[in-house]
């Protein structure tokens, strides 16, 4: 990655600087990005006090960076360093916002394809903003990176954050190419959580469709209600009398009302979080970085020496 990295920054003829995060790994990364950092000072390094997450490690490093452009992208080479020179064309044009847009995923399956791009489109619909096939493989100028830096938010979505935010936007096809090395740490798991934040955090719709779901399950339960006092009057009576259909109408509406307090569980969830004030993440170590010139942000703690 380091080599990569050095090769296309030094054919830009720009100065630059490459900020890792180490968002609390246990093999032997801590180990080489000191050797890496002693040996070279445009190499940075911050050190988690443990592992905090995807959205918290590119939020550290957006902190941290000094550049007029700041790039953000994964470590695994699956965000291909070629495309750094195209992003900052694009930019040098006027774009203050430049964002990789995934042509196609080398590692997933057709299946996989298919999902991410129907739940971006979701998203797009229930929020608003634009979402496309994209992932945190974009550049940012000074302008964009001081207001990604103002937002207070803790529960941080930066793909929804950078479109909420605006700003003239330039979207570069690039194909997403297979890991080098490793496996993929973002399980299905993990990959829901930050589908389910970034739909809490820029829309209300869970909440509205829960009212809509509890609206239609009344209205459907007063025409049942009319229907089974006319069945048991006009009628033989089955359907009151079987205990098979109370038991279902018992449990579909309970299910309903289960999924309602979850959704309103979710957001309860991120109110609390956002209450109690304790930071995104906490860096337990700097290299190549001024302690005294970086300031903690209203969502992480930065400078813990200060």
């Amino acid at each position: 990655m380091i080599k990569e990295l050095k090769r296309h920054c030094d054919s830009l003829g720009k100065s630059y600087e490459i900020i890792f995060v180490n968002d609390g790994s246990t093999d032997n990364t801590a180990n080489l990005l000191q050797d890496f950092a002693q040996r070279d000072s445009k190499i940075k390094v911050v050190q988690f006090a443990r592992n905090f997450g995807h959205q918290a490690a590119f939020s550290a490093g957006i902190a941290f960076a000094n550049g007029d452009m700041v790039i953000t992208m994964d470590g695994d080479l699956q965000h291909p360093p070629r495309h750094i020179k195209d992003f900052i064309k694009e930019a040098e044009t006027g774009y203050d916002i430049v964002i990789g847009e995934r042509l196609s995923n080398k590692q997933n399956s057709a299946g996989r394809e298919f999902l991410g791009k129907t739940i971006y489109k979701f998203l797009s619909l229930v929020t608003g903003l634009e979402f496309k096939n994209v992932s945190d493989f974009a550049l940012y100028n000074r302008k964009v990176v001081n207001v990604l830096k103002t937002l207070p938010e803790r529960e941080r979505f930066l793909r929804g954050m950078v479109q909420w935010v605006g700003f003239r936007k330039k979207y570069v096809s690039y194909v997403v190419e297979e890991r080098r090395a490793g496996v993929p740490k973002y399980t299905f798991k993990k990959l829901s959580g930050l589908v389910l934040n970034g739909l809490t955090s820029f829309s209300a719709f869970p909440l509205r469709l829960s009212f809509y779901i509890g609206l239609v399950t009344f209205i459907l339960s007063i025409f049942l209600g009319v229907f089974v006092v006319y069945d048991h009057y006009f009628h033989p009576n089955p359907l009151a009398a079987g205990y098979a259909t109370i038991s279902l109408l018992v449990l579909f509406v309970g299910g309903i009302q289960f999924i309602i307090l979850g959704v309103i569980g979710e957001y309860l969830y991120k109110m609390f979080n956002e209450i109690k004030g304790r930071p995104l993440y906490i860096v337990s170590n700097k290299l190549n970085l001024n302690s005294n010139k970086e300031e903690n942000t209203h969502y992480g703690l930065n400078n813990i020496d200060g």
